[in-house]
């Protein structure tokens, strides 16, 4: 039997912001999520063209120490990182994606 992956979160992207991916799910960290794999380095990464940034979230570790983590990086991951957030609450992740989506 196939296990159902949890839905994915909901977030207001403004326009100018492009999906490159979003596998970030509607929830929390837990031993059985990161067994699951859906709880990942790759979850989100979105990119702004105009204003040559980019926007990624991950998560970093194993279920007991690990943590998402979110970065804004000038261009590209070459580029020079603008801002970095790292938290292990889900929804203080999708308020500072949210935040910091409207501020660039």
């Amino acid at each position: 039997m196939i296990e159902e992956l949890p839905p994915l979160q909901p977030l207001r992207i403004p326009a100018g912001w492009l999906v490159e991916y979003n596998d970030l799910r509607e929830a929390d960290a837990s031993p059985r999520s990161i067994e699951a794999a859906w709880l990942r380095e790759d979850l989100l990464q979105l990119k702004h063209p105009r204003a040559g940034l980019l926007l990624d979230v991950g998560w970093y570790g194993d279920a007991e120490s690990g943590e998402f983590a979110v970065y804004v990086q000038d261009g590209d991951f070459h580029g020079r990182c603008l801002h970095e957030f790292r938290s292990r609450d889900r929804l203080s992740v999708v308020a500072e994606v949210e935040r910091l989506l409207r501020s660039y």
